[in-house]
């Protein structure tokens, strides 16, 4: 196991030696006071995270404070359980820019059941069932709780890798006012916040009303802003041409500067007798010699990254009110309403036409070019271009509206039980728009053009488009007006309302007392109505617009379950010799899904303290996760992507033992080159009706010691397998794994069809990858969790010093992540772990300080370090090795007279850069665990009235 609990001791006797660089776990709402156990939700009966036979960690609302973070999915990524999913630093999936998705684990953000005060919300996405944590403002969480395990039994499906709970405010007296700016050193990325809440009571107390409203705003971050992103500080991988073998001690890829892909430059580029041209108000014959087929390290021509972004803007506003009421000593009524809207405008890339067809006879080509033509006897000119110089670039516009209104009663039944019924609707309204896409038929009427000899004017080719109102544009002169690109310009829209209908009942309480205390049970049934409307515009639809801006047909599908479930707490034993506290406990749900049937989910549990300062704990779980509408019912829809390298390429044969054999088995001959290398490629995306659910089996078992007053720490050993997962491979993996596998009879090359690919006529060449859901072997993870948290007041140790000292500390040891594909095939395990998204080590240390109206805070954060791809074994040049990373965040708030609160902060303090690399510095979809704004300053302030 990787000498797992060798690391977890080691991490222990650092934290215990080294507490000046804990973070606290067990928050406290009132710093300078005694600690305070928190009741946490990891199951209908409650307890705290420490006594919780389930690991529970939480997040304060002081901790989130000092954090100084608008994105709750910000403040939740620092954690070390939380890997990447989806945030503000993501710019490659341009529909779902403006929200954030939570990954627990690495095992995927649809199998993160992500709760709001104890309750599921409506989907955050047309893609999935996950949950936008955006939508929520970090200002009005009371605390957050991250849950382990499978936790279906107790919460339903989606639950397989665990549960974030988001527990918000609602005890509000008076009036508080409050708000935060911030800035980063270079003076950009700024964000902004400012809300108001306030309640109280009414009908002499037996009523109870809030309401709180929050703006947040941050500033768009680009690459052209951050050295190590733009420039001579971007990296990039290329094959090394002086490459001989897998084991020939020379590097199979080397690293370059600031990469330019030449293959799609903001200036035309073709290749004319075996040499490439751009045309700069004349021909330029490409002269850089640092050039490695389609990528060159530095000079003036070739794409260069310059329009994607680190962070992406974001403007929102969010209202959350609630009214209690007692009806009578037993029975009171509630109802909560939370609404939030969201949008985000940001920049997109332009068009990556690699292989533009001109002919010679059109009169738009420049002399020196069909000289060019000419001289090498070319009827026709490939042509490739990026386009930002004549087209401008895409804009992508997010607007989302979520709703979500709760009612219902709860009261007693005896003294010994309480009871609860509701009924929730959730809804989210999401219009996406694409501006300046183009329809791809016209923009090819529009650059065919000849010469009218009538008239001797200019005009598209085709006599049906003229006469649609084809107007013929020139690649080669600039800017192109509105007007000449009115023919084939075009906005996408999609429409997309996400429902949720949510209605249960509960009764918990305990039955009679046992010689250990009194048993405890939970029991209750629920209905849900998941549905999902997506309509595309006409041409998109059709798929008949640029490449990734294209949907499918409209979706109208549901799906409903009911359930059923009971949970019990059994104290067997207490105070008797050897036995403090001995206590077992079970949950089960049964569920009936009107898509694949019923399924059961259930967990056992036990804790056992033979002292006071010694607890043990261990679960079981079974929990189970039904495909939903997206992957079971979304329509086929094209898209397109990037392969790196094709594995068959010359330059690539050689660096897989199986490689060779299987290329030359598919029929790719000695010497072949990848005539499509850095282009786009066709994919094929959609649901799949014949998926079925899939089972998550989860171990976890830890110690909690106390041994003085005020200290705890906790270590927990988890494990996670998930059978029959529900995936979507990534296309670099599809492409190599077909090949490199014992045989091509294998999961993966069902998925790759080759030869075939417009305007390539080779073949060899990939054609197209099939991304559609599928079942696969398996998911599994494993790993161990250290939790410590110390507070203690300080004038018990010097009489010159008051106030109160908290330390704590979080660490992951992630011993394992890895994905089988094919449960009979070894040879398709995608090993994970230890990758620079998931670190085998991540951490975070706090030390606080508080005296009276003085709060003072040192928060590290740690990611350990990784590889960029584990199981590489060729040559990388020494950029294999992601190397590791410490953040220090400092915060200090000071309350002045008439409750006034002044807060300020240092994200970042020492500038901490990610780590150099080509994948981890960027703000793709990869390297959101690597700050990449760099050192920024925040302030706020916080009034009661």
């Amino acid at each position: 196991m990787k000498k797992s609990f060798y690391g977890a001791a080691s991490v222990v006797a650092l934290i215990c030696a080294s507490s000046a660089h804990a973070q606290q776990v067990d928050e406290q709402t009132e710093p300078a006071a005694a600690p305070t156990e928190i009741v946490v939700t990891g199951s209908r009966v409650a307890r705290t995270e420490f006594d919780n036979p389930t690991p529970t960690t939480v997040i304060g609302a002081d901790r989130i404070e000092q954090t100084g973070l608008n994105d709750v999915g910000d403040v939740l990524l620092q954690m070390p359980q939380i890997s990447v999913g989806l945030g503000a630093s993501n710019d490659t999936f341009q529909r779902d820019i403006g929200a954030s998705f939570i990954n627990l684990r690495g095992l995927g953000t649809n199998r993160t059941l992500v709760l709001v005060n104890g309750r599921r919300r409506v989907s955050g996405s047309r893609d999935g069932s996950q949950v936008d944590v955006s939508s929520i403002p970090s200002s009005m969480v009371e605390r957050i709780e991250i849950i382990t395990g499978g936790a279906s039994a107790v919460y339903g499906a989606d639950a397989v890798s665990g549960v974030v709970n988001i527990i918000l405010k609602d005890d509000y007296e008076g009036l508080n006012l409050a708000g935060r700016y911030g800035i980063s050193a270079r003076g950009d990325g700024a964000t902004y916040m400012l809300s108001g809440s306030g309640g109280g009571k009414f009908a002499d107390g037996r009523g109870s009303a809030s309401l709180g409203l929050t703006y947040q705003k941050s500033d768009i971050l680009r690459y052209t802003d951050r050295d190590y992103t733009y420039g001579d500080g971007a990296l990039s991988f290329v094959s090394n041409p002086a490459n001989t073998g897998p084991a020939d001690g020379i590097a199979d890829r080397i690293v370059i500067n600031s990469p330019h892909t030449i293959g799609n430059s903001y200036q035309p580029t073709f290749v004319v007798g075996g040499r490439r041209y751009f045309y700069d108000n004349g021909l330029v014959p490409l002269n850089n010699p640092n050039c490695y087929s389609t990528v060159c390290s530095g000079g003036k021509y070739g794409y260069d990254s310059r329009e994607r972004n680190l962070r992406n803007p974001r403007e929102a506003f969010a209202a959350m009110g609630s009214v209690n009421y007692e009806i009578t000593p037993a029975i009171t009524a509630y109802a909560n309403f939370e609404f939030s809207y969201s949008s985000s405008d940001t920049n997109g890339q332009s068009y990556f036409d690699s292989t533009l067809t001109l002919r010679r006879d059109n009169p738009t080509l420049p002399s020196a070019v069909t000289a060019l033509m000419d001289a090498n006897n070319l009827s026709t000119l490939t042509v490739g271009y990026e386009g930002e110089d004549i087209y401008g670039n895409k804009r992508y516009v997010n607007s989302r509206y979520t709703y979500t209104a709760v009612g219902g009663l709860r009261g007693k039944l005896t003294d010994r039980f309480n009871w609860e019924a509701f009924y929730q609707y959730g809804r989210r309204d999401q219009n996406y728009k694409v501006f300046n896409t183009r329809i791809e038929s016209r923009f090819f009427e529009a650059i065919d053009a000849v010469l009218d000899t009538t008239t001797n004017q200019i005009v598209c080719r085709s006599a049906t488009a003229r006469a649609a109102g084809c107007t013929p544009i020139s690649i080669f002169n600039g800017r192109l007006t509105d007007a000449q690109q009115a023919y084939y310009q075009y906005t996408f829209q999609r429409d997309v309302t996400n429902e949720q209908t949510l209605a249960g009942i509960q009764a918990t309480g305990s039955l009679f007392d046992l010689p250990g205390g009194p048993l405890s049970v939970a029991v209750g049934a629920e209905y849900r109505k998941d549905r999902l409307q997506s309509v595309d515009d006409g041409m998109g639809a059709r798929g008949l617009l640029y490449r990734t801006d294209n949907g499918g047909g409209p979706v109208d599908a549901s799906s409903d379950v009911k359930e059923v479930f009971a949970e019990l707490v059994v104290p067997v034993l207490k105070d008797v010799p050897f036995f403090r506290s001995l206590q077992v406990e079970g949950a089960a749900r049964y569920s009936d899904y009107n898509t694949i049937g019923s399924t059961m989910a259930w967990k056992l549990g036990g804790e056992w303290a033979p002292i006071d300062a010694l607890r043990f704990r261990v679960t079981r779980s079974r929990s189970v996760r039904a495909p939903n509408i997206v992957e079971l019912y979304s329509p086929d829809t094209l898209g397109t992507l990037n392969i790196t390298f094709d594995p068959c390429d010359a330059t690539q044969i050689n660096l897989a033992p199986n490689r060779l054999a299987n290329c030359r088995a598919l029929g790719v001959p000695v010497g072949w080159v990848d005539p499509a290398a850095a282009l786009a490629l066709p994919t094929a995306l959609g649901g799949n009706p014949d998926l079925t659910e899939e089972t998550s089996n989860s171990w976890t078992a830890g110690v909690v010691f106390n041994p003085v007053r005020n200290l705890r720490l906790s270590v927990d050993y988890w494990q996670i397998r998930i059978d029959n997962a529900i995936q979507t491979l990534d296309g670099n993996t599809i492409v190599d794994n077909c090949v490199d596998s014992a045989s091509l009879d294998n999961a993966f090359c069902a998925l790759v069809t080759r030869g075939g690919l417009a305007g390539v006529n080779d073949p060899y060449v990939v054609s197209n990858i099939d991304l559609r859901q599928i079942n696969i072997g398996r998911l599994d993870a494993r790993g161990i969790d250290v939790a410590l948290n110390y507070s203690t007041k300080l004038d018990g140790i010097s009489s010159k010093l008051g106030g109160r000292l908290s330390l704590g500390a979080t660490v992951t040891y992630l011993d394992k992540l890895e994905e089988l594909v094919d449960i009979n095939d070894p040879a398709s395990l995608l090993i994970e772990d230890g990758e620079f998204d998931d670190p085998t080590w991540r951490g975070t240390f706090n030390i606080a300080y508080s005296d009276g109206g003085l709060n003072l805070a040192w928060n590290t954060r740690y990611v350990g370090k990784s590889s960029l791809d584990v199981q590489r074994t060729s040559e990388y040049n020494g950029f294999l090795k992601v190397d590791q990373r410490f953040y220090h965040d400092v915060f200090a708030s000071y309350k002045l007279p008439s409750d006034f609160t002044l807060q300020f902060g240092i994200n970042n303090l020492f500038d901490t850069k990610p780590p150099r690399t080509p994948s981890t510095y960027t703000g793709a979809f990869d390297g959101s665990l690597y700050d990449n704004i760099g050192r920024s300053f925040y302030i706020g302030f916080s009034k009661n009235f």
